[in-house]
This record gives structure tokens, C-alpha cells and sequence, in this order.
């Protein structure tokens, strides 16, 4: 599915309130094949932004650059998609974060449990020195290029079928289905949980069924495959900040004239922004939504939360030490305690 097809489509150009850009008819002179396992959705964070990214490079590089869009899945599973692009068969696939945990432990630093406060001092972390560094690092040493640090809907918040949880001691015994993410077991486990592994595409069935009797996601995630209907309690404790990427081959990238280069970087901005400002809209109406669906949902306030992290940061981070460089850890810290600082949370 090339995205010629797609732009009979005015969505991504009417988010960003302009008008289509007429584009140079010409025979293009590079082509960037982007599959991803995201379908085609409206207004959506997981798809729009990629939509927007893809008729950005196109318009701005005056068709020079060519980009054939495959949602869906349609060229396999997002783990298979990163080989892809490893391999250089494709040119661009949209991982999470936990997708790179084998080949660049580093980048689990920014999975520290409540590690960030809000939104905005994740953002500036993400999106200054120390985000930086670490795209530039997983260039040069695994061949992926991040574009850009994006929400993977926001916080991640804990829920459950029928157990009404409002501090560590409610989760007590809990089968909580995590991603087969170390890190995510590892918080899950510190907080009482029995954490267990189960495929995405098997979640619903697994909540139906009783093999396991909750699961984290954040709203917007939570919302794709209607898991309200099995689950009636939600807790917003934002464990995790949840971030993706569009990841390009590097070799193709350093193929590029600078010109073009240049070009990447400019639509990646502009897809960030779109997806960051789709996040939380996401999240705003679904939480209105699963309320209203009796979902009972509970906030926790600041001093609450503060027992959350002193029950699962300590082991997360000790644990985080021996799978990759204590630096890293120490560097990402000093960046959440400026943004702290400069956001007047401390």
C-alpha cells in the first residue's frame, strides 16, 4: 500500500491546518518502503502521526523521496519488521522501546518505573541532550536511526477485572499480564504481582478466560482491542512512561544528500508533534469513555504514587545495573531532576 493511495485522504494535512501541497511530478530518486503493524485509524496516536510523517517527507523532499506505506502488518509481526530494517529490506518500521532490549539495553534507562512526573518533563528529557545521545548511539552501534522519541499513548496504568487497586498492598497476588519485557516483569514482581507474559493478540481471550486476572497498558492503548468489556478497575499509577520511534536503516539515511537528510528531520518534527498532541487527546476522551462504560477508575494523589515508586524503583534500578551501563542511568536521572527543576515540580 503506497501512500499515493493515501492521499485521496486529507486527514494527516487537515490535523496540521494546512492545504494539500501540490507535489513535483517527477520519477523519484530515492523510495523508503515503511511497514508497521498499526492499521489505518482516525485521529488515532499509533497512525496518524505515521501518515503525517509520510506525506511530510514526500511534499517536502518535492517527490524525490518516495515513501510505499504498509500498515497493518501486512509485511509481518513488529518484531520481524525491525530485522527488516536491520537488514535493510525495508526503510523504516515504528517499534516500541522494548523492541531494541536486546541489541541496546541502554535504552530501558527510560523505563524506570515513575520515573517522570508528567508529560512535560518526559518530553524534555526525550527530547534534549540525553535522548539525543542515545538515538545518535543505536545509529552507530545497532544500524537503527530513531527519528524521534514518541508517546506510545502515554503512562502505562495498571488494571484488573474485578480487584479494586489503590496502593501496592491491593495488588498483592495479582496474575498481571506484562509484555515478555524483563523490566515490566521485574515491576509487576516488586509490587506484589505475579507477573505473566501473554501476546498481545491473546490478551482479551487470556482477561475472558481467567488465565490472568489483569493487565497495564495506558488508556489509549487499552481502548484498541475494547478490554473494558473484561476489565472493570483501573489504577492511574503511570509506571511507565510508554514511548515508540520510527526507526530508519542507517546506511539508507547516510545514503541521502544532506539536502534530504535535512527534510527527514523536518517531517519527523512535525509527525512528533501530531502524535504527542494526538496522545493526549486519545487519553482524555477514553478515559471519559471507560468511565462512563463503569470502568471504576482511581487517581492516585502525589504522596500516594510517592509509595509506588519507593516500593518499585530501588529494585528496578539495582536490577537495570546489570544489564547495562550504570552511566546511563545516572545521566537520565540528571536530566529528570533538571526538568524537574525547571517545570517547579521540585
Amino acid at each position: 500500500m503506497s501512500i499515493r493511495l493515501l492521499k485521496t485522504l486529507t486527514l494527516g494535512v487537515a490535523l496540521l491546518g494546512g492545504t494539500v501541497l501540490p507535489i513535483v511530478a517527477q520519477a523519484a530518486e530515492f523510495t523508503m518502503r515503511f511497514a508497521t503493524a498499526s492499521p489505518p485509524m482516525e485521529n488515532n496516536f499509533s497512525w496518524t502521526h505515521l501518515e503525517v510523517l509520510a506525506r511530510e517527507i514526500e511534499s517536502r523532499s518535492g517527490g524525490r523521496i518516495e515513501v510505499e506505506m504498509y500498515p497493518g502488518a501486512q509485511l509481518g509481526g513488529i518484531e520481524s519488521l525491525v530485522n527488516q530494517v536491520k537488514d535493510g529490506i525495508l526503510q523504516a518500521c515504528d517499534p516500541a522501546d522494548g523492541h531494541f532490549a536486546s541489541t541496546f539495553p541502554d535504552i530501558q534507562a527510560f523505563g524506570v518505573p515513575y520515573l517522570f512526573v508528567n508529560r512535560e518533563v518526559a518530553w524534555r528529557v526525550l527530547d534534549g541532550p540525553v535522548g539525543e545521545q542515545m538515538r545518535e548511539r543505536m545509529a552507530k552501534e545497532v544500524g537503527l536511526r530513531p527519528l524521534f522519541w514518541s508517546e506510545n499513548g502515554g503512562f502505562r496504568h495498571y488494571s484488573s477485572a474485578s480487584q479494586e487497586m489503590k496502593s501496592p498492598e491491593d495488588m498483592a497476588g495479582i496474575k498481571m499480564r506484562t509484555m515478555n519485557h524483563p523490566l515490566h516483569m521485574e515491576i509487576a514482581k516488586s509490587l506484589g504481582m505475579s507477573p505473566t507474559p501473554i501476546a498481545w493478540g491473546e490478551l482479551y481471550t487470556a482477561l475472558q478466560t481467567g488465565v490472568v486476572d489483569g493487565q497495564e497498558n495506558s488508556i489509549p492503548t487499552f481502548m484498541v482491542p475494547k478490554l473494558y468489556e473484561v476489565q472493570k478497575n483501573m489504577v492511574l499509577d503511570g509506571h511507565v512512561y510508554s514511548i515508540n520511534t520510527v526507526a530508519i536503516n542507517e546506511a539508507w539515511y547516510q545514503s541521502l544528500p544532506d539536502d534530504l537528510k535535512g527534510v527527514i528531520r523536518q517531517a519527523a518534527q512535525v509527525a512528533l508533534e501530531t502524535n504527542r498532541g494526538l496522545s493526549v487527546a486519545n487519553e482524555a476522551s477514553g478515559r471519559a469513555f471507560l468511565e462512563s462504560e463503569g470502568v471504576s477508575i482511581y487517581e492516585p494523589a502525589a504522596e500516594e504514587k510517592a509509595v509506588f515508586r519507593e516500593k518499585a524503583q530501588p529494585a528496578a534500578i539495582e536490577w537495570l545495573k546489570t544489564q547495562m551501563d550504570p552511566k546511563v542511568l545516572d545521566e537520565i536521572q540528571a536530566a529528570v531532576a533538571e526538568a524537574e527543576q525547571f517545570y517547579g515540580y521540585r
